[in-house]
């Protein structure tokens, strides 16, 4: 969000427990009165349609003394039915294929186990990824056969079938109100974590988390961190956080009270524990407000942890091993060219070169929007390219950015997840997370993203997405 206080709290110096996200040009007489009673400084206040198609095929044959398996049933049309494999004499089917809920066809490809052959000498069925309605993302590939008696395990499929479609009004992609979404995928299954809004003066006390096997159909994983309880030093403002996972633990950075923190937990899901018992960057102990983290990790294994708000605002400091230390300054890396509010930042790396976005503005604004940069090196020096978020009024959607990145190299995909006013009597603090497509011309320039309504329109499958950070 943008220098100054959130009144989902999100920048701002803050005083008596209250940030102030923005500057009085914003606010009308009874908020600087306010202001003024509280010490608030000027500037920025710191502060579903039918289910897909049927499900994959049952496992190959069993081995001499044991029949052939059965084929698994189809789902349920409408819903996110599982449809049973057959169990032939001799031989036993796994499950069939999972269908996506929603509107058109399959989300992703079935995950039927083959079958296990029980007789003889006989091999393990290879399981096949169900066949979807006709799209354009694959589904994931069936699982392993179990091993037949004397026998061996059949192999996984290398890829599902072709992915249905999901067309309708997919943005917002997050129920109720929301912002600052990071997005990532763990295990085949992408998160998102976001600033909870809907709160005066963006106090949020707590983060949630909301899964998805296909970016499109989102469900509401609980609360991961709760300031009240989990926290010793802050009680509000809970923004924007960030996570990765090292060695099998899963590290999130957020905001409480214009500080960022770190909590580790042994699932994307949480519950996270707070991993220090004090802030691991104080209220602007480097200058810029100490709110908007986001974690990259380099080819190299270096963790690179980039945050701030504020004009010049972007700082980078790298980690040390315990992923809760760093040594020396923070950098920083706003860069050339940018002026105003510079927050929210993220980076990504594409073909050798590195991609710097963050958010400009102040996020009560329609103008809010994102630009990037590009470099050799993942702290620059950054010369700002371009804009590549921005309001369209004519479809009703303003102050769009916040954003983060998901990566999937392998597909040469890009997906950015961002907030906007929600539609209709959003504002600054109404906030929701819609997702669009992002893509590149052939010099490497972004093109910039264009907000929609409906969003994405077809399944994407979680196999090799990276998100704001390897996993």
């Amino acid at each position: 969000m943008s220098q100054g206080p959130r009144s989902s709290v999100r920048r701002t110096s803050r005083r008596a427990s209250q940030p102030c996200r923005y500057g009085p040009a914003k606010l009308g007489l009874g908020a600087l009165l306010l202001m003024a009673s509280i010490g608030c400084p000027s500037g920025r206040p710191d502060a579903t349609g039918s289910g897909g198609a049927p499900a994959g095929s049952g496992g190959a044959p069993a081995g001499s003394g044991g029949a052939s398996a059965g084929t698994g049933g189809s789902g349920d049309s409408g819903g996110t039915g599982r449809g049973s494999g057959g169990a032939a004499s001799g031989g036993v089917v796994g499950t069939g294929g999972r269908l996506a809920s929603g509107s058109g066809g399959l989300g992703t490809g079935g995950t039927a186990a083959g079958g296990a052959g029980t007789g003889g000498r006989g091999t393990g069925g290879a399981a096949i990824g169900g066949a979807a309605g006709t799209g354009a993302r694959g589904g994931a590939g069936g699982a392993a056969g179990s091993k037949g008696d004397g026998g061996t395990a059949g192999k996984p499929a290398a890829t599902g079938g072709a992915g249905g479609s999901l067309a309708g009004t997919n943005n917002p992609v997050l129920p109720g109100l929301n912002a600052d979404p990071q997005i990532v995928a763990f295990d085949g299954v992408f998160y998102i974590y976001p600033t909870t809004d809907g709160f005066a003066n963006w106090a949020s006390p707590s983060f949630r988390v909301y899964s998805s096997t296909n970016l499109v159909q989102w469900s509401d994983r609980g609360v991961v961190l709760d300031l009240a309880k989990d926290l010793t030093w802050a009680t509000q403002y809970a923004w924007a956080p960030a996570i990765t996972r090292v060695d099998g633990t899963f590290f999130f950075y957020f905001c409480a009270a214009q500080q960022i923190g770190v909590a580790t937990g042994t699932s994307p899901t949480g519950p996270f524990t707070d991993a220090l018992g004090h802030p691991l960057i104080t209220t602007r102990q480097y200058g810029p407000q100490s709110i908007d983290p986001y974690l990259f990790t380099d080819d190299d294994g270096t963790h690179l942890l980039y945050f701030g708000s504020g004009t010049g605002g972007l700082r980078v400091v790298a980690l040390n091993a315990d992923m809760k230390s760093f040594t020396g300054t923070p950098k920083d890396i706003s860069p050339a060219g940018a002026s105003g509010v510079l927050e929210g930042s993220g980076i990504f790396k594409r073909n050798g070169s590195y991609y710097l976005y963050w958010s400009e503005g102040d996020t009560r604004n329609a103008t809010y929007q994102m630009a990037y940069a590009r470099a050799s090196a993942p702290t620059g020096p950054f010369q700002r390219s371009a804009v590549i978020l921005q309001q369209d009024p004519k479809q009703g959607i303003l102050g769009p950015g916040g954003g983060t990145v998901l990566a999937i190299p392998a597909r040469d995909e890009y997906d950015l997840a961002y907030h906007r006013f929600k539609i209709s009597g959003g504002d600054g603090t109404h906030r929701e997370v819609c997702i669009d497509r992002m893509s590149f011309g052939s010099d490497g320039t972004i093109v910039p993203v264009t907000p929609t309504l409906n969003g994405l329109q077809a399944p994407v499958g979680a196999a090799d997405a990276t998100g704001p950070a390897p996993q």
